[in-house]
């Protein structure tokens, strides 16, 4: 699969990385204390919370550390995570 959006393309390989530098460490294989597994939720589900911590809409406990995450990120880079975490 490959996304592109004002010349920059993100590829499956760039989605993994993705979630291996903003994501693994708290949503890995074995989440972390108190943190929503990922595996199991639909690419719609992941990028409806993603894009509701980037706008303030969504969030709880951890909210400042998502939003700070998740601001870093396009909203293409966003919809290529959910759509890669999903398979997860």
């Amino acid at each position: 699969m490959l996304l592109s959006s004002f010349g920059v393309a993100f590829a499956d390989g760039d989605a993994a990385n993705l979630f291996k530098t903003h994501c693994q460490g708290c949503h890995g294989a074995v989440p972390a204390s108190g943190i929503e597994p990922i595996k199991g939720q639909s690419a719609a589900d992941l990028l409806k919370k993603l894009e509701g911590y980037k706008d303030g809409s969504f969030g709880a406990q951890r909210k400042l550390v998502m939003e700070n995450v998740v601001k870093q990120l396009s909203d293409e880079q966003l919809k290529s995570l959910a759509d890669y975490a999903s398979t997860l």
